[in-house]
């Protein structure tokens, strides 16, 4: 398990690490975990190569937003609704 926490503590290195995991488990993911945080209304985060470097977050009732990393701030922000 990668803790997402820790991101402010992390090198340049080790953050482009952290996120090579990071996008390696949601590629390699059967699913069934998304599901299941889906039907209890939680959203959840996934790749497409579509918008390399972005992340999407998935909401319970099909919402869908490009994220990106605020760099300045260390948070995840909303770049466009899709």
């Amino acid at each position: 398990m990668i803790d997402i926490m820790s991101l402010e503590e992390l090198s340049p290195d080790e953050e482009e690490q952290f996120f090579a995991i990071f996008e390696y488990m949601l590629t390699n993911d059967d699913d069934t975990e998304a599901a299941r945080h889906l039907s209890q209304g939680r959203a959840i985060y996934i790749s497409d190569p579509h918008y390399p470097g972005r992340a999407i977050r998935e909401h319970p009732d099909g919402r869908r937003e490009l994220m990106r990393l605020d760099m300045a701030s260390g948070q995840l922000v909303v770049e466009v609704a899709i």
